[in-house]
């Protein structure tokens, strides 16, 4: 049995128990925070596998909005979706622990800021991994009658193996006739249908993803924030025309990578192509001819 198969086999063993407390998970240490809780890296002492828990206060996040969280993770059967392990109440805080599979590789937050510090860009070949991944996950929750509603470079994860994930489904909510008319999400990544307040639906999480891969070609978010106050920025983006991708000195994109996020960011959202469309563009029929080593990338971007 080689390392992969045992692997899998721990992984199936973690899937199937229910036996989770803080006395059989080791916390080694602080990995992120959002807002609805703490995530830090741990290990479970049975086991020796490393896993990622999420500790929510309940106070904090209202508990419709967690167990949305809850039976969407641990439902969820994909690639490139975060796995739910289980999760428990702590009897000392009674705060609410959330067991999930870890991914060594961060955020693409975190891996963009990496790159940044180190006054690197990253390639088209990798942020064409990053969109397939992205578009087949979202293409798989809408199979499911889902919307994801807060993509965001935070909640796109990337693994040891560099497979592209995603996660925080806390504001997630099933479509109802395929349209949605919550407000709920991270306001800089919503769709302008989104923050003027009118119904919308999966193609919502296009223009999301469409914004994150563009932020991380250019290496900044692609809207001029200035000291625009919150909602200043939110009436500049519905108002100007979307950003685009735009070749720089000594960096030049493919018309077929252009033509992709100039899509994602279509404006009117009958106008702007489904996940599932996207995944059929030419520029991601070219990625995945092209032969790419995540998991070597991603270890050299950490220094592992």
């Amino acid at each position: 049995m080689d390392v992969d198969d045992a692997e899998s086999d721990v992984l199936r063993q973690l899937e199937e128990t229910r036996e989770w407390s803080d006395e059989v998970l080791t916390e080694i240490s602080r990995i992120g925070e959002g807002a609805s809780g703490t995530v830090h890296a741990v290990r479970d002492t049975r086991t020796g596998i490393v896993l990622a828990r999420k500790t929510v206060t309940t106070r904090e996040a209202p508990m419709k909005q967690l167990l949305r969280e809850l039976n969407i993770a641990t439902t969820a059967r994909h690639p490139n979706i975060v796995k739910s392990y289980g999760a428990y109440i702590s009897p000392s805080s009674s705060e609410v622990k959330v067991v999930m599979e870890f991914c060594e590789g961060r955020s693409l937050e975190a891996v963009g800021k990496r790159i940044r510090q180190g006054g690197a860009r990253v390639g088209e070949k990798v942020i064409g991994r990053f969109a397939d991944g992205i578009l087949e996950g979202l293409a798989y929750l809408h199979s499911q009658k889902i919307i994801h509603r807060d993509i965001k470079p935070s909640n796109i994860l990337i693994s040891r193996r560099g497979i592209v994930k995603l996660c925080d489904f806390g504001v997630s909510g099933e479509l109802v006739n395929s349209e949605a008319m919550t407000f709920t999400g991270s306001s800089l990544y919503m769709a302008p249908e989104r923050i003027h307040g009118q119904k919308y639906n999966i193609r919502s999480d296009v223009w999301s993803t469409g914004l994150s891969l563009l932020e991380f070609a250019m290496n900044r978010f692609p809207i001029p924030v200035n000291d625009q106050a919150p909602i200043e920025l939110m009436v500049s983006i519905t108002r100007n025309e979307p950003p685009q991708l735009e070749d720089e000195p000594g960096l030049t994109w493919s018309d077929a990578m252009k033509d992709f996020i100039r899509l994602s960011l279509t404006v009117s959202p009958m106008d702007r192509p489904s996940p599932e469309e996207l995944l059929s563009h030419p520029w991601i029929t070219q990625v995945r001819q092209r032969e790419v080593n995540m998991a070597a990338w991603i270890s050299q971007v950490w220094g592992w």
